[in-house]
């Protein structure tokens, strides 16, 4: 994994990325969907008039939005010309491996609207952002089946988020051992269908709600993974566990809800494995004194303001201490997973 670059900004920059930083993501959004970035890699650099004139706008809304992406460090000056930086060659071209599109769309499309509200989920414990997406039930993930184009975002986002995670996780868990696991939670079958290709005597149950599992059977075509990515629909908190796996995958599911609750889901999780069978939890994660990263940070909110009203990044140590309550013999812990992730593994 290389090393983030650093971005240096004076206390007076950094406090107004704060307060203006609905505008800092819009002129980004804005880039995105006007194709900016793609225009001044793909011509070497631009002026402001050339730029104005190849996506078809005036020139002093250009010059707007040329200077507001110098200010923000995406796009720099050589002699009249703008062009990319490192950084936004690396992370916002459509051409980059690591390209962040989907997730300026879920939080454009889904998450910023409800952010307002976070004063008042905090006030009351709840998800009270909620409101803006109408529809049965009480998260984000039961309302957006009534929204069809929304859901598609989002899922498109988390598969995204999914495939570039858990290719350090494939990189360093040994999943041989495995025969048939029961993915909970396992969304638009990503982390299935990856998993499946790579170990072709491995079958996956992507267990989830209806509405999504439909999605992702859609999703494949070969013949082979059909029969052994499987989807099995159910509430994952409410129904039973699909039969017959010796392994069952948290991933990205610890984050939503609260500790109590994911120590009830585990336990569950422990329930439907035979002896000697294993749970493993992956997920985005926070440090152990409660103090960082920047994204567990700022991604905490939109699980109180929208997501379930209760869950938030939690640490490695948060974690394990759920598998231990739930009953699991055997806990080990793996941090440093890369895209700041841990791996906690329950042993029956």
């Amino acid at each position: 994994m290389g090393t983030d670059r650093h971005v240096a900004l004076t206390e007076a920059d950094y406090l107004r990325l704060l307060i203006h930083g609905t505008t800092a993501f819009e002129l980004v959004r804005t880039s995105l969907e006007l194709e900016i970035f793609e225009h001044l890699e793909s011509s070497g650099g631009m002026d402001a008039a050339r730029l104005a004139a190849t996506i078809g706008i005036q020139a002093q809304p250009a010059r707007v939005m040329l200077l507001g992406l110098c200010a923000l460090r995406l796009v720099e000056k050589r002699g009249d010309a703008y062009v990319n930086t490192a950084m936004t060659r690396g992370k916002l071209l459509r051409s980059s491996p690591r390209f962040l599109g989907a997730l300026v769309d879920v939080q454009a499309k889904v998450i910023n609207q409800a952010l307002p509200d976070l004063a008042e989920s905090v006030r009351r414990g709840t998800n009270v952002g909620l409101r803006h997406l109408p529809g049965p039930g009480t998260t984000l993930y039961e309302r957006l089946t009534a929204h069809p184009e929304l859901q598609q975002v989002f899922y498109a986002n988390m598969g995204d988020a999914s495939r570039k995670a858990f290719a350090q996780l494939l990189e360093r868990y040994d999943f041989s051992t495995v025969r048939h696991a029961v993915d909970v939670g396992g969304g638009d079958g990503t982390n299935a269908i990856e998993l499946a290709r790579r170990y072709r005597h491995l079958t996956v149950t992507v267990f989830d709600q209806e509405s999504v599992t439909r999605l992702a059977a859609d999703r494949i075509e070969d013949p082979d993974l059909r029969r052994r990515v499987r989807f099995h629909a159910g509430d994952i908190l409410a129904d039973p566990l699909p039969d017959g796996a010796d392994a069952v995958f948290v991933f990205h599911i610890f984050e939503i809800w609260s500790r109590e609750r994911n120590t009830e889901l585990l336990r569950k999780c422990r329930a439907a494995l035979p002896e000697g069978g294993i749970c493993l939890i992956y997920n985005f994660v926070s440090d152990d004194a409660g103090t960082g990263s920047m994204s567990a940070g700022l991604v905490s909110p939109y699980f109180l303001t929208l997501a379930s009203g209760e869950g938030m990044a939690y640490s490695a140590a948060d974690m394990e201490q759920a598998a231990l309550d739930a009953g699991f013999s055997h806990v080990e812990r793996y941090e440093d997973m890369g895209f700041s992730h841990a791996l906690v593994v329950g042993r029956r």
